[in-house]
């Protein structure tokens, strides 16, 4: 008896923590905007590649450093829509690390790569919300229904970096405004 009225309190106590009101609401807002440009990267079409510098291990030498900074452009072209203003969101991925670089696959240790706004010091926080405009960097004017938008690559070195290959990726979205 004793063992059936245990086990009876024991399936109440479990129907009673899961019949209990929401602790809150979570509610999700967002624009669709009418604006679409064609897109090129460096150059090419929209899923481009940047080629940065063979550099010596001795430029990252020491935590921090940043060598072989390489300018690349995306280009909005043909835009549409009555936007004045394009960003870009570089999106959080598996390949962003909690410091918002981009992780080497290749065979270089201690090196990432770091995304700057040409006129930035400071590097783009990958990853990070994309409910603001231009969050993951500055705002771009689109002009005559276009708009170029400039950027720098650079290694970052981790530590002291060794020599091999470097390759990373990252996935972009314009936003516009």
């Amino acid at each position: 008896m004793k063992l059936t009225l245990a086990i009876c309190c024991t399936a109440c106590a479990g129907l009673i923590s899961q019949a209990h009101a929401s602790d809150g609401t979570i509610t999700f807002t967002g624009n669709i905007a009418a604006t679409t440009c064609t897109i090129s990267v460096a150059g090419g079409s929209s899923s481009g590649s940047i080629s940065l510098p063979t550099i010596s291990t001795k430029a990252l030498a020491v935590t921090s450093a940043t060598a072989g900074s390489t300018p690349f452009t995306v280009s909005l072209s043909g835009c549409t829509g009555a936007a004045t203003q394009a960003a870009i969101w570089f999106e959080n991925d598996s390949n962003v690390n909690s410091s918002g670089r981009l992780i080497n696959t290749g065979t270089a240790s201690n090196v990432d790569v770091a995304i700057y706004n040409t006129a930035s010091s400071s590097h783009i926080l990958i990853g990070q919300t994309a409910s603001t405009f231009g969050s993951s960097g500055m705002a771009f004017p689109i002009s005559s229904s276009n708009a170029t938008l400039n950027y720098l690559a650079r290694y970052y070195a981790r530590g002291v970096a060794t020599a091999g290959t470097v390759t990373t990726s990252v996935n972009y979205t314009v936003q516009y405004q």
